[in-house]
């Protein structure tokens, strides 16, 4: 397939690059990327500015797109509290916009399927106020989009927002695929030794060994993520019936401590994720959180007597 990359230089969209190898790809963003695969080419544009004409041409002839362009706030941690929440507002609405732009071009250049690069935190008001507290044991996909934060409520509005382009309202039906991206990032064990204090508090965090079972629960390793890229991508949406083609699957390893529930990944997109933090960091596992603590997936803090 002809393929346009979207925030092509950032983290996500360079872990996965290796899953999307095979197709014809059209690179953008704004900055260069440090690796450009063979046979690629690049655009340097901003989604958000570029005229219509220039956006026209940077979308034509593509039968896929996937979107992984994002401007951040001045911090990138949700849980940050520089800037304060409030302030976020009006560069999350920007990441709306351009969104809108990337799906009516997408629609008007004829393009098949748009994976989006959306985030856990769509849905992380569960997370932050039923899991850590132990009322819930797994976030699923069908839950309301509900966000404590203006981060999270921009991923959740992407995904709305696409809704419409699935349904056909305008003239056809595009499908689209929502990734809840987890933690792509290697878990740093040094984080979480004894006596090594906490973050500053923002938004309501696990602290201590509960900070550490999130990290298990929320890793994505490097080849996981580039296999759900391929599957999101290329897979024939296992969906029923004439179901609207608008899916919403977490992306995460298989993960023993796992607290979002990868059913729609394996059961609409083939997503099989190979590896599990609870094996790769098991003497870490044993050695700050013991034998006693491995219990169920998702189990953040002591188990209930």
């Amino acid at each position: 397939m002809k393929v346009l990359l979207t925030g092509a230089a950032g983290h996500v969209a360079t872990l996965a690059l290796p899953g999307l190898q095979g197709h014809e790809l059209r690179l953008a963003d704004v900055r260069t990327p440090a690796v450009l695969p063979k046979g690629a080419s690049f655009h340097s544009v901003s989604l958000l500015d570029a005229s219509d004409a220039e956006m026209t041409q940077l979308f034509r002839g593509m039968e896929a797109v996937v979107h992984s362009a994002y401007i951040p706030s001045a911090e990138r941690d949700v849980y940050s509290v520089s800037p304060p929440q409030i302030e976020r507002f009006e560069a999350e609405f920007d990441n709306i916009r351009m969104a809108q732009r990337v799906y009516r071009c997408a629609l008007e250049a004829g393009v098949r399927r748009v994976v989006v690069v959306s985030s856990n935190h769509a849905a992380d008001w569960y997370e932050h106020n039923e899991v850590h507290s132990r009322r819930r044991e797994t976030v699923y996909p069908t839950d309301y989009p509900l966000a404590d934060n203006f981060y999270g409520w921009s991923k959740a509005s992407y995904e709305l927002l696409a809704y419409p382009y699935a349904c056909g309202t305008f003239g056809r039906r595009m499908e689209v695929v929502m990734l809840r991206i987890g933690s792509p990032y290697p878990i740093d064990v040094s984080r979480f030794e004894p006596g090594v204090a906490p973050a500053p508090a923002g938004l309501p965090r696990p602290r201590g060994s509960a900070a550490f079972k999130r990290a298990l629960g929320a890793w994505l390793s490097d080849r996981d993520c580039a296999s759900l890229f391929r599957c999101a991508l290329e897979a024939r949406l296992a969906l029923a019936g004439d179901a609207v083609p608008w899916v919403i699957a977490y992306g995460i390893s298989d993960n023993t401590r796992a607290f979002w529930s990868l059913e729609s990944a394996r059961q609409v997109l083939g997503y099989s994720p190979q590896d599990d933090s609870e094996v790769v960091h098991a003497d870490a596992v044993r050695r700050l959180l013991g034998t006693g603590e491995s219990g169920a997936a998702g189990r953040l803090g002591p188990a209930p007597p």
